[in-house]
């Protein structure tokens, strides 16, 4: 019996429930197109995956705070993975203070979940755990009794002790081992990563950054003036967005990821894209943004926040409002933008039971709070809260 035979008997794995397979539905395409899910609340992996989830949370920002400090001192964005669109906004910022705005080109990799050979896959992640496990003091994970993952010499008040062999031997099982029922019918993922483990945006994200990092050192050091191209080059998980790199991205992206991933690009005119929630236009050399909400073309509505008869709090009610109010602002450059874009939103929320006089007390508050981000308009808090009134 393997050590992590042991580990898995420890955790109580060992009750034959095994993951369910299920599908989400991407309203957005045309002809609908559908997600593929293997996942459950409750099975035999569920708590090694959270663990290795934690683990592999501890390597990106380690890995991510190396290569900020790689950037510091050569000038070159070897990490691109960002979290939420604020890195694009604040990149976007520094370009328009110089009048720069030129191209901006997206893509997608539409096989970044499907086409992935196991033995690549595992082979890259093996990669990343040698490179974290270098250097340190400290050369074992700990998982606290709240989850989380750190850096530890002995077992001291965690739960569990994770070796370097022992989470190579778990990544290899979790991937190789990705059972799941369909009905009665019993079956193996035996290709791309499992989509709905808990690790998976990590060991996603990792994958692409292993050849984007490699990619960028070589360029470093046979081509300097290519790589600073990519210094406003952005992904989240499978979809890349590359602003004023002079279309060099689309020209390289076969050099830099293996043959698997097929890349799509999405946009086909370099003034104009979406990326997350933005939607992106250059207008006279700078960058223009206001939300971009791929549900505004459903042919049906969508029930987005909650109605205030549900059985959430009304204080929380109001403050999902104020919150997407200020989700607006970050995301939109123009005030005749936000004023549509704030509209459609009071409209929505009137009619899911939004009271003006709450309203108007939770957008002071958050006005008053948060003024500093509604500066860009040029307008006092008052002006702002009649624009969000419509009054």
């Amino acid at each position: 019996m393997t050590y992590l035979s042991k580990i898995l008997i420890v955790l109580g794995l060992y009750d034959f429930k095994i993951f369910v397979f299920w599908f989400t539905v991407k309203m957005h395409k045309t002809p609908l197109g559908f997600r593929f899910i293997i996942a459950s609340k409750k099975c035999a992996n569920k708590v090694l995956s959270k663990h290795v989830t934690a683990i592999f949370k501890l390597f990106y920002e380690q890995i991510k705070l190396y290569h900020e400090k790689v950037k510091y001192f050569s000038g070159i964005k070897t990490f691109w993975v960002i979290q939420n669109n604020q890195p694009v906004l604040d990149s976007m910022i520094k370009i328009n203070s110089k009048n720069r705005a030129k191209c901006i080109s997206t893509f997608d990799f539409s096989t970044l979940y499907t086409k992935l050979p196991h033995d690549k896959l595992i082979d890259v992640l093996n990669n990343i755990i040698d490179f974290c496990f270098k250097g340190g003091t400290k050369n074992k994970i700990g998982i606290n009794y709240l989850g989380s993952a750190n850096w530890v010499k002995e077992k001291k008040s965690c739960s569990h002790i994770y070796t370097k062999s022992l989470i190579v031997e778990a990544v290899h099982y979790l991937i190789t081992e990705c059972n799941f029922s369909i009905g009665n019918a019993l079956m193996k993922q035996t290709i791309g990563i499992p989509m709905g483990g808990d690790p998976a945006p990590f060991w996603a994200n990792l994958f692409l950054f292993f050849y984007e990092s490699k990619w960028l050192m070589q360029m470093k050091k046979t081509n300097n003036i290519l790589a600073r191209k990519f210094n406003n080059t952005f992904r989240f998980i499978d979809d890349l967005n590359a602003l004023n790199d002079g279309e060099e991205f689309e020209r390289h992206h076969l050099d830099i990821y293996p043959r698997e991933l097929i890349l799509k690009k999405e946009n086909h005119n370099i003034k104009s894209a979406t990326f997350l929630d933005l939607n992106i236009n250059i207008v006279g050399n700078q960058f223009i943004t206001k939300l971009y909400d791929k549900r505004d073309s459903f042919s049906f509505s969508i029930v987005r926040l909650p109605h205030k008869s549900s059985n959430n709090p009304s204080k929380m009610f109001y403050s999902t409002i104020a919150a997407e109010i200020i989700r607006i602002c970050k995301a939109t450059t123009l005030l005749d933008d936000f004023g549509i874009s704030v509209k459609s939103l009071i409209d929505r929320m009137h009619l899911q039971g939004a009271i003006k006089s709450s309203l108007s007390n939770v957008c002071l508050k958050m006005l008053n709070r948060h003024g500093s981000l509604f500066k860009k308009y040029s307008l006092k808090n008052r002006d702002i809260l009649n624009i969000i009134l419509d009054e």
